[in-house]
C-alpha cells in the first residue's frame, strides 16, 4: 500500500478528508451526513465551494483500478452537473453497451466521490440507487445541482425518487 497524506478540508457540512499519493488525488472521504439537509442550507455556504472547485482540477491518482473502470470513469466525468444517466446508458457511453451491472460494480469501487460523480447514476427501474456515502449525500447532491443555474438550464434525465 503506498503512503497516503490526509488533507481536511472543513466546511459546515462537516469535514471531508483527502487522501493524496506521489500520483495525485486518491479517494476523498465524505463526513458523516448530520447537518446538512436539503433546502436549509446553500451548497456553496455548507460546501466550501472554492475548495472543491480546486479538487476537480487535481490530477487523480487512479491506481487500482482496471481500464474498464477507467474508462466507465472517465465516460462518468462528461455528465455535466444536473445531469444523471443509468447504469446502462453509462455502459454505453463508455463503449461497453450491455455492462450496466459491471459499470455498477465499478460505481461501488469509486473512491473520488464528487470528483468522478457517482451520485449522478441512477438504476433504470428508478429510484436513487446506492451511493458510498449515503442516500442522503446521493440525494442532497442531485437536489443542490439541479437547483443551479451555471450559465446553462440544468435537468434531470431521470426523476430521482427515494
Amino acid at each position: 500500500m503506498q503512503k497516503l497524506r490526509k488533507i481536511s478540508v472543513k466546511t459546515r457540512a462537516g469535514t471531508f478528508v483527502l487522501e493524496m499519493s506521489s500520483k495525485g488525488l486518491w479517494a476523498v472521504r465524505f463526513p458523516v451526513f448530520s447537518r446538512v439537509t436539503s433546502g436549509t442550507l446553500t451548497f456553496s455556504r455548507t460546501m466550501n465551494v472554492p475548495a472543491f472547485k480546486k479538487i476537480r482540477k487535481m490530477k487523480l491518482d487512479l491506481t487500482g483500478y482496471t481500464p474498464f473502470q477507467a474508462k466507465v470513469y472517465a465516460a462518468l466525468r462528461k455528465v455535466r452537473a444536473g445531469q444523471t444517466v443509468t447504469y446502462g446508458e453509462l455502459a454505453r457511453r463508455a463503449g461497453y453497451p450491455g455492462a450496466a451491472r459491471a459499470v455498477g460494480s465499478a460505481m461501488k469501487k469509486n473512491r473520488l466521490p464528487i470528483i468522478v460523480p457517482c451520485h449522478r447514476v441512477l438504476p433504470a427501474v428508478g429510484g436513487l440507487g446506492e451511493y458510498s456515502a449515503g442516500k442522503k449525500w446521493k440525494r442532497w447532491l442531485l437536489e443542490y445541482e439541479l437547483k443551479q443555474d451555471g450559465g446553462g438550464r440544468m435537468e434531470r434525465n431521470r426523476k430521482a425518487k427515494a
